[in-house]
């Protein structure tokens, strides 16, 4: 995308059409408005070819960086990663702390998830509780409303990764599935998952409303992070009005708290914030209470996380200029 001011710009990622990042986008132009840098870089697919913007020659965004900085006189730069975590391992650490010893940490911004753990984050971006709050279906209040909650729980799954596939097969084990829906994707040549990517509505209603406890799992899930990474799957439970646990970071649950939602882990028994497969899979066994009444009993938190939520999704709008 053009940006004003920039004399290297790697801030490409995913495909310019998908409504994800038109947002990014639109952040980072912002920004540029107001801030100069000599180099802007989106974390999204660092392993992947792409020309330098100098040589032409293909390499991957990480090698590019460290060149640019290295060689082609930058001074200051914007680093940012909203869509997606970086996990634990990302070789952009390196990168980063590579940049650090040649610009200084100062001569560095960052914007998104990072975690502070292994490099600054100057601006906390809570990218998808943004695009949720512009892009996500509108529901009515009783088009979300429960008719008949044959199901416990409702687990979607994508991408097959592997706290995910851990849980499904501790389910398995402990004879849960029969309690709820979960689903698992798995990798199908040409076409990358069998279950499409949906990121803006809660999927078929009739399932949804005959749902009752939503199991988030989450994008990453990081025991060691210092920040966690809240994906649109998180967002779902308090758009569409149910009670929610989540595997994901650690530090989920308290940010959740801290920006005004209620969370529902000592609902279900747990005294834990931050739950590990076997935690989840014990507090589904261990649930025996009548999801109608007990949906009843809940509904008034339920309906001012919905609330809250396009409150928080506009305040952090806002806060950006977006």
């Amino acid at each position: 995308m053009p940006l004003e001011h920039i004399k290297y710009n790697l801030d490409h990622g995913f495909p310019d059409h998908w409504g994800d990042r038109k947002q990014e986008m639109a952040i980072i132009q912002n920004v540029c408005k107001d801030e100069q840098f000599d180099l802007v870089v989106n974390a999204v697919w660092g392993f992947l070819e792409c020309r330098h913007p100098v040589t032409n020659e293909l390499n991957s965004k990480f090698e590019i960086t460290k060149d640019l900085v290295l060689n082609y006189g930058v001074r200051k730069m914007l680093f940012f990663n909203f869509v997606d975590p970086l996990y634990e391992q990302s070789t952009w650490y390196k990168v980063l702390d590579f940049c650090k010893q040649k610009i200084g940490e100062d001569n560095i911004r960052t914007m998104g998830h990072i975690d502070s753990n292994k490099f600054k984050q100057d601006q906390d971006v809570p990218f998808w509780a943004i695009h949720s709050g512009k892009k996500f279906r509108t529901y009515a209040d009783d088009e979300v409303a429960p008719v008949v909650l044959e199901n416990t729980f409702l687990c979607y799954n994508r991408k097959p990764t592997f706290h995910r596939k851990w849980l499904y097969e501790q389910f398995k084990k402990n004879d849960l599935l029969n309690k709820g829906i979960f689903t698992l994707g798995k990798e199908v040549p040409g076409k990358e998952y069998d279950i499409p990517n949906d990121n803006s509505t809660l999927g078929p209603l009739d399932v949804w409303n005959s749902s009752f406890l939503i199991i988030v799992t989450e994008t990453d899930h990081n025991m060691h992070t210092a920040v966690p990474f809240l994906s649109e799957k998180i967002w779902k439970p308090l758009i569409g009005m149910r009670p929610f646990i989540c595997l994901g970071d650690k530090g989920t649950i308290k940010s959740l708290k801290e920006a005004g939602f209620h969370t529902f882990n000592e609902f279900f028994g747990s005294p834990k914030e931050d739950l590990t497969v076997d935690d989840v899979v014990n507090l589904v066994k261990r649930y025996k209470g009548n999801p109608t009444k007990d949906y009843n009993l809940l509904k008034d938190k339920l309906i001012h996380n919905r609330k809250r939520f396009f409150e928080y999704a506009r305040e952090q709008s806002e806060l950006l200029g977006v």
